[in-house]
């Protein structure tokens, strides 16, 4: 397997002033304060990297580029805060990042506006939205907005969906899954991009009318050790297809709370080529290549 290509689609880099203003930020967020509050009951936690840690992390496990994915912030001043830090990240060290712009859609006009301005930085694409954590439906005007105005773009939306059952825990989104059905539909050129294997939907895709519908739906592999069994990674490939599937951990976010903290992409990688059963050619796709695509043709609409 090629170790030196790999692409992480699902990762999260905060402001570097988060950690020492954590209690001003969770202020702001009841949402962002949840999600990212110590907790002593469970090993699972989100943490902090720097571009510099996150690197050091990626070149020990050959991957080659890390996407940084936004935060639904509830406060639309620390989404514009977020993306100005993630693109200086950008900036700072070419051909290595690429970010997604953190929208909440229930800001109407001015998240549309924060959609155009990200793009015009060149950002890769809109997400992690969640509709769950802010508290809107999936067919709410101010998101139909934002996804009309990123299939104009050309920008992928990633969404944070969450599996319809089994144990509640802090960020599961109870969004109805059904939902995106009527958005592919609705928006046939959007590319949509849903994390966490998309709350279980690759097995509709043996719908014939779900499969056609979902042509331009991708599903990520982000913090799947602590969701699924690995052989979710294969069975997925089978369901949506090796060219629909992308890999993502969800750094730093402690995935394997038992093995190791934080700051890691190496044991899901490992874990994926030791244990997925993955053919070489379907190992490229999803570790690297089907992004790779998506990141390349990203941002080539026109404003309005």
């Amino acid at each position: 397997m090629n170790r030196g290509r790999i692409v992480d689609c699902h990762t999260h880099m905060f402001p570097a002033d988060i950690p020492a203003r954590w209690d001003w930020y969770a202020a702001r967020d009841s949402c962002f304060a949840e999600l990212t509050r110590e907790s002593p009951r469970s090993r699972v936690r989100e943490a902090w990297a720097t571009p510099e840690e996150a690197l050091r992390a990626a070149d020990r496990a050959g991957v080659e580029r890390i996407v940084m994915q936004g935060w639904y912030w509830r406060d639309m001043d620390l989404c514009r805060r977020h993306n100005d830090y993630m693109e200086g990240v950008v900036r700072a060290y070419p051909g290595r990042f690429a970010a997604y712009a953190s929208i909440n859609p229930v800001f109407g006009e001015a998240a549309v506006r924060e959609v155009e301005r990200c793009r015009d930085m060149g950002f890769s694409g809109v997400g992690e939205l969640g509709p769950g954590g802010n508290g809107y439906p999936l067919d709410h005007p101010g998101l139909l907005e934002v996804l009309e105005t990123a299939a104009r773009l050309c920008l992928p939306v990633c969404f944070h969906v969450g599996e319809p059952v089994g144990h509640a825990y802090p960020g599961k989104d109870r969004t109805p899954i059904e939902g995106f059905y009527d958005i592919a539909r609705r928006f046939p050129d959007l590319r949509l991009i849903l994390a966490h294997m998309g709350g279980g939907l690759p097995f509709y895709e043996l719908l014939p009318h779900v499969r056609q519908a979902f042509r331009n739906v991708w599903y990520d592999l982000a913090a799947n050790p602590l969701l699924y069994d690995i052989r979710a990674v294969k069975a997925a490939v089978r369901l949506a297809g090796p060219e629909r599937v992308l890999f993502g951990t969800d750094f730093p976010l402690t995935v394997y709370p038992r093995r190791r903290q934080g700051q890691d992409f190496s044991l899901f990688i490992e874990d994926i080529e030791e244990h997925a059963g993955l053919t070489e050619a379907e190992w490229e796709l999803v570790m690297g290549a089907n992004m790779r695509r998506l990141l390349e043709s990203a941002g080539k609409g026109q404003n309005r």
